[in-house]
């Protein structure tokens, strides 16, 4: 089973599930390998919670103080049974912050307020000392040479820099360093069973990795791109290989660089180094093509959606479905009227769709009455002559087994729509006409499911029989 990475500070690419933050109660139980970068450990800063003095500076009151020394002491005790336990932690090398905090204010005169402040830094929550460490930013970082490292150096050493470095480490293994080698950016600590292990920073542009699309409630969200999921991929992937390197190798002494040159590589080790080399690139070939395979898949199974969705998945999946029935379909929304489908038919009757999805219940007249004022505002435009008919696409119960649901519209909507012309689908019936029409070329029933829903407008639609494989 893959190694879960749970993150704290950092957000990784595709790992948003696995992002936690520093103020929850945080449990690392469930996770492999953790990876935090201290520059989000500082105190809550909520309106309030900072106070001025009169002579200058200032600390966060008592509460605020005392909440975040808390999270620091569980953060601290987390990691410390987290190593214990033979695991691996990675620190982000971000730029030391001190924090001036309050254990206790009194009052010697009237209006006067004396805080006791003592400092605590974004560091502190560390099981053990690093070393000295000295903010300064750079990018020239020199890499050891570790065999453990080499796949994450190569594959991001154009994302690395340094906000911070470590002087006077003791017990550690030095993977990266500035110009001078005094200045650590990146080492490795056994502690116990487990490992610390610090990092430069890992920078990367998520206006590159991200892009925008509508969320379930309509508004706009920006969700990772498939760049970025490659790019996070990657990296998690050079995470889990350090750690196994490390956890699985803890006795054997880490190789030096020099018995890399090629008067100590035997020629069956050049052989094998080609084999594998060759083997990535096949490898890497193979994961480009299942990232597509990926991409198709998804858009292969919009259609199921019919079957346990809401909000615009299931607006999608109708459209999707619609289309495969020969119509022209697709949103509306022009600022002012938004409109789940605008459907036409070959035969050139419009429709107005309104889909709903309910999770243990049938679908009811709020939805319908939804559709009603749509078709009114609809009518109401300029460019629109005629008055369309309705559609109440509904996914009721939509958890349950499509052949074990026992409710579909309620009483009301089927008395409305019968008055009105409205007619009434059942997403999960559309689902299996939809889906024999996708694998089959059947240009008649396909004329047959069109002519049923315009047939039984002001009803519960009802499809013809799937033709049986002969």
């Amino acid at each position: 089973m893959k190694k879960q990475i749970f993150t704290i500070g950092y957000e990784i690419p595709g790992n948003s599930d696995n992002y936690l933050n520093f103020y929850s109660d945080l449990s690392l139980m469930d996770a492999d390998i953790l990876l935090i970068s201290p520059e989000s450990l500082y105190p809550s800063e909520n309106y309030g919670n900072w106070i001025d003095f009169s002579s200058g500076g200032g600390c966060y009151n008592v509460p605020t103080s005392s909440e975040y020394e808390k999270k620091i002491i569980h953060l601290q005790k987390e990691i410390t049974d987290f190593l214990q336990s033979g695991k691996s932690v990675f620190i982000v090398l971000s730029k030391k912050q001190s924090h001036m905090l309050s254990s206790g204010v009194s009052h010697p005169r009237k209006g006067e307020s004396l805080h006791k402040t003592y400092t605590k830094s974004n560091y502190d929550f560390l099981p053990i000392s690093i070393g000295t460490l000295i903010s300064a930013s750079g990018k020239h970082i020199c890499f050891s040479g570790n065999p453990t490292f080499r796949n994450f150096y190569n594959s991001f050493k154009d994302n690395l820099e340094y906000k911070l470095y470590v002087e006077n480490p003791k017990e550690v293994d030095v993977v990266f360093t500035g110009k001078t080698k005094t200045k650590i950016l990146g080492a490795i600590y056994k502690i116990g069973t487990g490992y610390l292990i610090t990092l430069p920073m890992i920078t990367f542009n998520e206006e590159e990795f991200t892009k925008t699309k509508k969320g379930v409630d309509g508004e706009k969200e920006e969700v990772w791109n498939k760049k970025g999921l490659i790019w996070g991929s990657n990296f998690i992937q050079c995470l889990i290989e350090i750690d196994n390197k490390l956890t699985n190798n803890s006795e054997k002494t880490t190789a030096p660089e020099w018995v890399s040159k090629k008067e100590f590589i035997s020629m069956k080790e050049e052989k094998l180094l080609k084999s594998i080399s060759k083997n990535k690139k096949k490898v890497l070939k193979i994961k480009e093509e299942n990232e597509k395979l990926k991409i198709e898949l998804e858009e292969e199974i919009t259609l199921k959606d019919l079957l346990f969705e809401q909000g615009k998945p299931l607006e999608n999946a109708v459209i999707k479905a619609l289309k495969i029935l020969g119509y022209q379909a697709e949103n509306y929304d022009d600022g002012n009227l938004e409109m789940d489908q605008v459907i036409t038919s070959p035969e050139e009757h419009r429709y107005i769709g309104e889909s709903e999805g309910k999770d243990s219940k049938d679908i009811n007249v709020t939805k319908y009455r939804q559709l009603i004022d749509a078709l009114n505002a609809d009518f109401a435009r300029d460019e629109v002559e005629e008055k369309a008919f309705g559609i109440l696409f509904g996914n009721p119960e939509r958890f349950i087994e499509p052949k074990n649901r026992k409710v579909d519209f309620t009483a009301k909507c089927k008395t409305d729509a019968k008055r009105e012309k409205i007619a009434l689908i059942k997403t999960s019936d559309l689902f299996l006409v939809a889906k024999y029409l996708h694998e089959n070329n059947n240009k008649k029933f396909k004329k047959e499911c069109r002519e049923a829903i315009h047939s039984q407008l002001g009803e519960l639609v009802k499809f013809p029989e799937i033709p049986k494989k002969e």
